[in-house]
């Protein structure tokens, strides 16, 4: 009886405490001065004067959350125009204004313009008490040959995903479960992909989706909190 008691006590504790929950997610488009994503978007500003830093994002409801975004080393006189205007599939998560551009770069010399091997978002202000899920989307529109991006995010750990913006309307490169550092920065690098065949190696970023998830001890705890709340229900 006094085991049930202390059980049912626990329990209520529990009950008591918040369930963890996904925060609301962050998106940004990169792009063009006219076309940025109204809404609760952050945008990244490839126009000459361009806008590549936020110093405090804001979240899908429009919630401050002190998270910073600085991006560096994609072709610095303007972004590509050639992404769709109705996004599908997995890309119609992004608004249309997000996918009709995109922050660009070549790895190899195109034209009279100096090669960019690569690109690189820096996070500032995460917390490091979670990790993060990455969403990514890049378009041209025509293309002929393969122009693979890789996305590769590195905080204490490191993962990488793939995309071919080639005539894309629909795909997405998705990367989970990324912690940053202590101080709560992290990086993902824009690169050419291996299966890049384009002269230029040309790569792409149009939209990101970041979505923060709770530590996997806190979601413990609050699915033993709800299945807590249910056992006191049945009694």
């Amino acid at each position: 009886m006094i085991r049930k008691l202390g059980l049912t006590l626990a329990c209520c504790a529990l009950a008591l405490l918040p369930l963890a929950a996904d925060a609301a997610p962050m998106y940004f488009d990169f792009g063009a001065d006219g076309t940025q994503a109204g809404g609760n978007y952050n945008n990244i500003v490839m126009t000459v004067p361009q806008q590549l830093s936020i110093a405090d994002a804001i979240d899908s409801t429009g919630a401050s959350t002190g998270v910073g975004l600085t991006v560096s080393g994609f072709y610095a006189n303007g972004p590509n125009n050639s992404g769709p205007t109705s996004p599908t599939g997995d890309a119609a998560i992004f608004d249309p204004e997000a996918t009709r551009d995109n922050a660009f770069g070549n790895g190899n010399v195109w034209g009279g313009n100096p090669a960019t091997p690569a690109a690189t978002l820096a996070f500032t202000g995460l917390d490091p008490a979670k990790t993060y899920a990455f969403d990514f989307f890049g378009s041209r529109i025509p293309a002929s040959n393969n122009r693979e991006t890789m996305f590769t995010a590195t905080g204490l750990n490191s993962a990488s995903a793939a995309l071919n913006p080639s005539n894309n309307s629909s795909e997405i490169a998705t990367i989970m479960g990324i912690a940053p550092t202590a101080g709560g920065t992290l990086d993902v690098v824009v690169a050419p992909g291996p299966n890049n065949d384009s002269a230029e190696l040309f790569y792409y970023l149009g939209a990101m989706r970041v979505t923060a998830v709770p530590e996997p001890a806190t979601m413990a705890l609050a699915a033993f909190a709800a299945g807590c709340v249910a056992l006191l229900r049945r009694r």
